[in-house]
């Protein structure tokens, strides 16, 4: 269900106020005119710079309803900041607007400044969601052409194709995230499902053992760190 935002909050307002305050004290020494008609008002720049920082702070925190009124005002003022888009694009995604969020990764995906390899992957991810496998498929090879041993670009280009029936592809792409990340407990467990789609048990079943055994291994060693 989709949650009403609200704006910029007050105390965000004050602390942007505190901040551009800060700044304007350590200058007025050097021109105190400048200084002091800079004092009551809080330019455009700043202000973006700053709700940047914050936005970007929420949106880490997992704090994504406040990250979007920040991150949509830094828009107003740098449409194509790469930060800025990511996380704005990656705040709408975990709120469950996919939509929101497709736009304005694309966005970002267009352009060579901003189409870094981490947009690309969470655009890949959004067309997933979205069930726009092909698409996402598109994205994520491009991707792949620059780079190569990026984990999540390959992850999820499986992911796709596994989506799409293309399994032998989906398992070559699976194979090439597990040669990146080899103790990746969910590569094990997602070519054994591809293989076991495909007919071929047996071979599945070798993947289910390694993933049965690597969570083992896991709740052993969390048990004993756990144990006082």
């Amino acid at each position: 269900m989709s949650k009403q935002r609200s704006p910029v909050s007050i105390v965000d307002e004050v602390r942007l106020i505190s901040h551009a305050f800060l700044g304007v004290v350590k200058q007025i020494a050097a021109n105190s005119i400048d200084g002091f008609n800079r004092l009551f008002t809080v330019d455009d720049r700043v202000r973006a710079q700053y709700y940047r920082e914050r936005g970007v702070a929420h949106t880490k925190q997992g704090r994504y309803w406040q990250a979007m009124p920040l991150l949509e005002q830094v828009i107003r003022y740098w449409p194509d900041d790469e930060e800025t888009l990511f996380h704005l694009g990656y705040s709408y995604l975990k709120t469950e607007q996919t939509r929101e969020g497709i736009l304005v990764l694309e966005k970002a995906n267009q352009s060579p400044a901003t189409a870094t390899p981490r947009v690309s992957s969470i655009l890949g991810m959004a067309y997933i969601q979205a069930k726009e496998y092909q698409k996402a498929v598109e994205v994520l090879r491009a991707a792949l052409e620059k780079s190569p041993t990026n984990f999540n670009l390959n992850y999820r280009l499986g992911l796709a194709l596994d989506h799409l029936g293309e399994y032998d592809a989906a398992i070559e792409a699976f194979q090439n995230a597990l040669a990146i990340r080899p103790n990746e407990l969910k590569i094990y467990q997602s070519i054994g499902f591809v293989l076991d789609q495909q007919g071929k048990h047996e071979e599945a079943v070798v993947f289910f053992k390694k993933t049965r055994e690597m969570k083992e291994v896991l709740q052993e060693n969390w048990d004993g760190t756990s144990t006082p």
